[in-house]
């Protein structure tokens, strides 16, 4: 199947911010008379976009441009009869199956479409929704609830994370699914639906939640880790080292938060001001701090930044030596692995247990379990888009003497997801096949690496007789890594 192809008039604002949005799988041109703009075009799309400088209201240019071989023109002026007049052209001259514009005013709006072009008014158009519409995706936004909630019609694309996935199983927060249309047929979701490729969901919730739910459903997530949320949260025990500080003023730097929290204990002998001047010379001087005391336990700051209006979570950040280690007791070591559980669960976002291995140029991802694997490499893959590294699946090779046939198929899913992920996001993914122990095996390949991505779906909850014949690999991984890791939560907490 050919991929579409887009040709943008006009790149300003709206345009721009079109084009950061647009999925790299189109094939995109873009005629704007400005040199500079079309410059900051190829520096956001590299070899992806073609670039016509001219001006669009002019046929010879729009013919050199090939317009006729365009699938959808879109204009994108703030000039209303600048856009009237491309409009016409392209409709008297040129052979376009469809023409999206901007309008501007009623008469406006009006004239465009008496030449039979879709119109977003300049005042209600977001860069996402036109983006949405022309893939075909997501149609008829309306606010309800004097915008604090929206409606959308969202099209589950056959590689979203929850096609193929229960109800039950996402377990929404903020949204819902208001009914499912599928084979020209109305399914009432209950909790047993399971979502499939090509289903037409109607979605309703708070307008942020949606614009989530939509790029997970129509498997357009490229911001990671903005689709959990925009804060930083460091959650800090009291005997934090340089390099925890230097790893976190690293992250802070690669990802795109917009605010930061961090959580600290109490103490005496001025340690206060030292985590703040760490923090400072970290380079994170936007940080707003809340003290943990005796009355104020995580679990209760954590229940009050909940409250807090606007407030997502994107990222939770804490040292690795602290709460994972190879010592201690048995049951020191379930303690920290229930209060990494019960974590993970309040602030459903990816967890980095910093060990200062930064900066993160070669990532690990253990496949330990077919069910989450794909879940876990995705989001390695979305990192990606944002640091530049190297990325190797781990694969441990059951033995052909004692391995089940289950541990057999199960091994051959995880390898062909890898591939399949590969041919997908059209990203190189090295896969290693290891063998013996998994543990040992997947531990001291990890070595090689500055980051470690896990998932916490895998952990399992077995008793103190059974952990010490049949150990609980994902978890061990994790416990036993030497390196940073990140421990990724289920699908299902992500919305």
């Amino acid at each position: 199947m050919n991929p579409s192809r887009f040709f943008i008039i006009g790149v300003g604002n709206v345009g721009l911010q079109l084009i950061k949005m647009l999925s790299r799988a189109f094939t995109l041109t873009c005629i704007d008379n400005n040199a500079q703009t079309l410059e900051m075009v190829k520096s956001l799309r590299g070899d992806s976009v073609r670039v016509v400088e001219g001006d669009a209201t002019s046929r010879l240019v729009l013919e050199e441009a090939g317009i006729s071989d365009g699938d959808t023109v879109i204009i994108t002026t703030t000039s209303e009869r600048v856009n009237l007049e491309v409009a016409r052209v392209v409709r008297e001259h040129f052979t376009v199956a469809r023409i999206v514009s901007v309008g501007i005013t009623r008469k406006g709006i009006e004239a465009l479409e008496n030449l039979d072009v879709e119109v977003e008014g300049i005042f209600n158009l977001s860069a996402l929704g036109l983006r949405n519409r022309l893939e075909h995706k997501t149609k008829a936004v309306q606010g309800i609830g004097l915008g604090k909630n929206e409606i959308l019609e969202v099209e589950v694309h056959p590689n979203s994370r929850v096609a193929h996935k229960r109800l039950s199983s996402i377990n929404p927060h903020n949204w819902r699914v208001g009914i499912i249309y599928r084979d020209n047929n109305i399914v009432i979701p209950r909790g047993d639906t399971v979502l499939k490729p090509k289903d037409r969901l109607i979605i309703l919730g708070d307008p942020q939640v949606l614009q989530t739910v939509a790029e997970i459903l129509t498997f357009r997530f490229q911001h990671f880790p903005l689709e959990y949320g925009d804060t930083l949260l460091v959650l800090l025990e009291g005997d934090e080292t340089e390099d925890f500080f230097s790893e976190l003023g690293y992250i802070h730097s690669v990802f795109p938060f917009e605010r930061m929290r961090v959580l600290h204990p109490e103490k005496n002998n001025g340690y206060d001001e030292n985590v703040r001047r760490q923090i400072e010379e970290a380079g994170l001087r936007s940080a707003e701090f809340m003290t943990l005391t005796a009355k104020k336990s995580v679990a209760a700051a954590l229940d009050s930044l909940s409250q807090e209006p606007n407030l997502r979570i994107g990222m939770t950040v804490l040292s690795r030596p602290r709460l994972v280690d190879s010592l201690g007791s048995m049951f020191a070591r379930s303690q920290k692995k229930s209060y990494l559980q019960d974590l993970a669960h309040r602030v459903r976002c990816p967890l980095v247990l910093a060990g200062g291995s930064h900066p993160w140029e070669k990532v690990a991802v253990p496949c330990t379990d077919p069910e989450n694997v794909q879940h876990v490499l995705e989001t390695a893959l979305e990192m990606s888009s944002a640091i530049n590294y190297e990325i190797e699946a781990l694969l441990v090779k059951p033995s052909d003497y004692i391995a089940t046939d289950e541990e057999q198929d199960a091994f051959t899913v995880m390898k062909k997801t890898v591939s399949d992920l590969s041919y997908i996001y059209k990203a190189t993914i090295h896969a290693t096949e290891l063998s013996g122990n998994p543990i040992r095996s997947f531990c001291e390949r990890a070595r090689d690496y500055s980051l470690v991505v896990s998932d916490l779906t895998a952990w399992s909850d077995r008793g103190f007789i059974r952990s010490l014949f049949n150990p609980d690999v994902a978890w061990n991984i994790v416990r036993k890594t030497p390196v940073s890791v990140m421990i990724v939560p289920p699908p299902g907490e992500l919305i």
